[in-house]
């Protein structure tokens, strides 16, 4: 039997994510993540699609976000609870920004 000792370097693992090339990427990623969101969000006045964009800078730790700034977005995005006399959802839930994620090969944890 042959033991394979491999040694981690936690260091470099750690800046991999801030080096130019990997935030490029990222940052074209979301960046396709706005185009779906966009693409695809419900419009009744246009607001929650207009104010959905891509962050100017990432975080310190070099995440990257998409936001959708309406006041509503929220329950754009996951609906409301709210009826009409029969019973029927008037607002249900889009996951526009969560669909765009997956369109688009990213990742979120919404």
């Amino acid at each position: 039997m042959t033991d394979i000792v491999v040694e981690v370097d936690e260091e470099a693992i750690a800046r991999l994510p801030l080096t130019p090339e990997v935030q490029a990427d990222f940052r074209a990623r979301m960046q396709r993540v706005e185009d779906v969101a966009k693409a695809t969000a419900p419009v009744y006045t246009g607001e929650f699609r207009d104010l959905i964009h891509l962050v100017d800078t990432p975080d310190p730790d070099g995440t990257w976000h998409v936001d959708a700034d309406a006041e509503h977005s929220y329950y754009v995005e996951h609906g409301t609870t709210q009826r009409d006399r029969h019973g029927r959802s008037i607002h249900r839930n889009n996951h526009t920004m969560g669909h765009a994620l997956d369109a688009a090969g990213g990742d979120t944890n919404v």
